[in-house]
């Protein structure tokens, strides 16, 4: 069951819950930073893009998770802003105050325990990986905690997920319940199908031949 499941930012396609269109254009960027390196280990583990929060209307969601053998790590992406990250006196960037970034992540531990209950799994502490927004600009998150989740810098997670994979294969029966979570496009809007008396009077046009035997991709 090792692969790439979903795409990330998925859900991000309806911008209603940003400030504005570009701050979710930040926000897919950020989670887009993460998924390609990610996809780099979809031959060693089951690695899944833009998951549901299990919890009844519940709109938030999980942007990515990585399967290794029973263990589960799940990641969150954030697009911050460049500067010195810290803890000691409240959430501050600089001497900024940043009271939002120390929003607890103990529950999407807790709902994913209990979604994988029965299957074995091990939900580790998940990371909370975080991006510079400006390009050339570092940020620094070491005096950095959050409640329930590891901080780690973007340009640090590929040595993170190495040490992960070593756990083996993807167990099967958790990323099949994982993948109930994974967030779908929404279809594109057909237009309604116009009908007038002169229709009953043409010859109806058969539909193409669906090749049964045609392999579907469950990477694409």
């Amino acid at each position: 069951m090792n692969g790439i499941y979903g795409r990330a930012a998925t859900g991000l396609q309806d911008s209603s819950w940003a400030v504005n269109e570009s701050v979710a254009k930040i926000g897919a960027r950020g989670e887009q930073k993460t998924e390609a390196l990610l996809n780099g280990f979809g031959k060693k583990a089951a690695v899944l893009h833009d998951l549901r929060i299990p919890i009844p209307g519940f709109k938030a969601n999980i942007d990515h998770a990585i399967v290794s053998g029973k263990s589960v790590l799940l990641m969150d992406s954030k697009m911050w802003k460049p500067g010195f990250y810290w803890s000691l006196l409240g959430y501050r960037r600089g001497w900024e105050k940043t009271p939002h970034i120390g929003k607890s992540q103990e529950y999407v531990s807790r709902a994913m325990n209990s979604f994988l209950q029965g299957t074995g799994a091990r939900v580790l502490t998940p990371r909370l990986v975080v991006w510079s927004s400006r390009d050339g600009q570092p940020l620094s998150t070491w005096m950095l905690t959050v409640p329930g989740a590891e901080v780690v810098n973007g340009l640090r997670i590929v040595p993170a997920v190495k040490s992960f994979v070593r756990e083996g294969s993807a167990d099967p029966a958790i990323v099949r319940k994982l993948q109930e979570l994974l967030v779908k496009a929404p279809a594109a809007t057909k237009p309604a199908p116009h009908w007038s008396d002169a229709d009953q009077f043409k010859t109806p046009v058969r539909p193409a031949r669906v090749d049964v035997y045609a392999d579907d991709n469950p990477f694409a």
